[in-house]
């Protein structure tokens, strides 16, 4: 079973946490899973370490636990918005000996995913939502470009006619395909407000 370590389960151990306060509780539960994802690192005997990229309420968390809670990993599930987080994340696996895997969750539809996001009990600011879905695809791009040997997995989330979220892996055979795949999907915030309608 995978050790998994995630920001927002810890957020729900702290005391006076309200999920409608979410937002209040993020740089600390954050700071927590930055340790426990350190101890894990020397401490579980797993080779391969996942880093779970993605921007709020793309489906991580549902993909996490039908598709990955039964490998045999650490996995860490955040959205990975800044390339600096993300070089620190890299640099610790390999310090451990391990291998970094990056699963990212791209939803198909950023419309659908707000909508998901604003009624979800987790209640964070607007701004949250743009910030994570064009900081996630940001990383990724540079990740792609800079660890050529990192294996990147890109999932697009799509709900079903009766609302079941599903997941489907893309495949690109050549790392440049990805890489163009990625540069295609880029999004500054004003981008992202504009294609949800917002402005």
């Amino acid at each position: 079973m995978a050790q998994v370590i995630s920001a927002d389960e810890i957020k729900k151990t702290f005391p006076g946490y309200l999920p409608e306060k979410a937002e209040q509780f993020h740089h600390e539960s954050a700071r927590k899973a930055d340790r426990d994802f350190l101890n894990a690192l020397k401490s579980n005997p797993y080779h391969d370490v996942i880093l779970l990229n993605g921007g709020t309420a793309s489906g991580k968390s549902e993909f996490l636990a039908t598709q990955l809670a039964r490998k045999r990993c650490v996995v860490l599930d955040a959205t990975m918005t800044t390339e600096k987080g993300a070089s620190i994340k890299i640099r610790e696996i390999r310090k451990a000996g391990k291998a970094p895997v990056i699963y990212s969750v791209i939803p198909d539809s950023l419309n659908r995913a707000f909508i998901a996001f604003l009624n979800r009990d987790r209640k964070f600011s607007d701004e949250h939502f743009y910030r994570t879905h064009s900081g996630s695809r940001k990383t990724l791009l540079w990740i792609a470009t800079n660890y050529p040997e990192i294996d990147v997995n890109i999932i697009e989330s799509s709900y079903t006619q009766d609302q079941n979220l599903q997941f489907a892996k893309i495949e690109f055979p050549k790392r440049q395909e990805l890489i163009s795949y990625l540069n295609g999907i880029q999004l500054t915030e004003d981008d992202i407000i504009s294609q949800i309608g917002l402005r």
